[in-house]
């Protein structure tokens, strides 16, 4: 990730920054507003950023680079736009934001009337539980109608993108419902759809060592479960605190967890998700130019995503770290729930969960038969550079998702188009 920690210290230089307007590209330009240095930024914009330039298919820019924040993930999202950029951009791309961008669009659009405003949900804000840490923020009566100022964001933007298939059917057909009341005899021409994930093995492996430290006879002996976790996976984790006890019991010194980026600590609550004396490590968050160094090094033999089977966790969850345990020949254990199901077959590339308490009894099995985890590791990662690796096939594939389609039929005035991309 050297290419990525260059820019974000250069691109607060004047001359770094100018030189990315000065290319105009045949097919599109595309300008990325501050983004973070956080996983879920990485994925959807800061790899498109890079990636779409080194191939070739865009001329792209970007406006700056936040430094991830890993008990707030969810900021206000500013804009230093001036006319030059908004007039080179095709495409201006916006992070997920429950701010009222409205104001923003209808500037950029008054500078530059062509250009394609795209935004970005990142979860099912309909389905928060009280647990969850965004929950306050989202209740009615806050003095902010957040849900309010996401629905305007999505029907003012040209694109709309999810990285949860369910995720786009529910904004959907909720949008249809709207453009019969909120928004009827209003005018949009939104496109939702889906934005696939992808890696590129050449920038995440640019900074990483060959060699791996080795492990001492001690631990080699241990099963070593990796988890990667954030304040706001508390609730899916604290579900599982009977299975962590059951499996510290059962199991003791012979399996191990390692917690990377949360210490189990509600940051409001101060509660704690795990059991007393939880047999674990906590590794500190860190920003995703050093993130897939530390994911290697720890030499995971298994990384355990847990999740509860519900709605909200179904409609928002994504697979980006199927995709990164992969890359490491680490197979993922989940529970069998979507979007994970369609890409793992149980046993082969990874293990599926039909209940809970299933954890158990596979970390049992696995802590004996370390050569199956091995085997899945092979199948994984054979799976994840075959088929979500950026390619040209894959690159040619964003653009496609990136362009808007105008020769379809529009429907009345009075009602929105909502066309799903494919």
């Amino acid at each position: 990730m050297k290419i990525l920690n260059d820019i974000f210290k250069d691109i607060h230089q004047k001359e770094f920054f100018d030189n990315q307007f000065k290319e105009i590209h045949w097919n599109k330009n595309v300008l990325f507003i501050n983004p973070q240095l956080s996983g879920r930024h990485f994925y959807k914009y800061l790899l498109p950023y890079l990636a779409m330039y080194e191939y070739n298919a865009w001329a792209t820019a970007i406006t700056g680079i936040d430094r991830y924040k890993p008990n707030k993930e969810y900021e206000q999202v500013k804009v230093p736009l001036n006319s030059l950029q908004i007039l080179w951009a095709d495409y201006v791309v916006f992070p997920f934001s429950f701010d009222d961008l409205s104001e923003a669009y209808k500037n950029l659009r008054k500078i530059n009337p062509s250009i394609n405003i795209v935004y970005n949900v990142d979860f099912n804000y309909y389905e928060l539980s009280k647990q969850h840490p965004l929950h306050e923020y989202f209740k009615s009566g806050n003095s902010i109608d957040v849900i309010d100022n996401i629905e305007k964001n999505i029907f003012n933007s040209d694109l709309t993108f999810t990285t949860n298939t369910k995720l786009t059917e529910v904004i959907l057909e909720k949008f249809k419902e709207l453009s019969e009341s909120k928004f009827k005899d209003k005018e949009s021409y939104v496109s939702i759809g889906t934005l696939p994930l992808f890696i590129d093995t050449e920038i995440i492996m640019e900074n990483i060592e060959t060699t791996i430290p080795k492990l001492d006879l001690e631990e080699q002996k241990v099963l070593r479960v990796g988890i990667i976790a954030t304040n706001y996976t508390w609730e899916d984790l604290a579900s599982y605190k009977e299975q962590f006890s059951k499996v510290q019991k059962e199991l003791g010194e012979k399996v191990k967890f390692f917690v990377f980026g949360f210490d189990g600590i509600d940051n409001e609550t101060k509660k704690n998700c795990f059991p007393a004396d939880f047999n674990c490590e906590f590794i500190k968050p860190c920003t995703i130019v050093h993130y897939y160094k530390q994911f290697r090094n720890l030499q995971f033999d298994v990384l355990f995503v847990p999740l509860r089977k519900n709605t909200f966790n179904e409609s928002s969850e994504n697979y980006n770290k199927f995709l990164e345990a992969g890359m490491f020949n680490v197979p993922t254990m989940v529970y069998d729930i979507f979007p994970y199901n369609q890409i793992i077959k149980n046993g082969d590339n990874g293990i599926l969960l039909s209940k809970k308490d299933d954890l158990i009894e596979r970390l049992k099995f696995f802590s004996e038969n370390r050569p199956e985890l091995v085997r899945m590791g092979k199948n994984v990662n054979k799976f994840v550079l075959e088929n979500f690796n950026l390619t040209e096939q894959n690159v040619a594939l964003l653009d496609d998702i990136y362009t808007l389609n105008y020769e379809s039929e529009s429907e009345s005035e009075s009602e929105v188009e909502l066309e799903e991309e494919k």
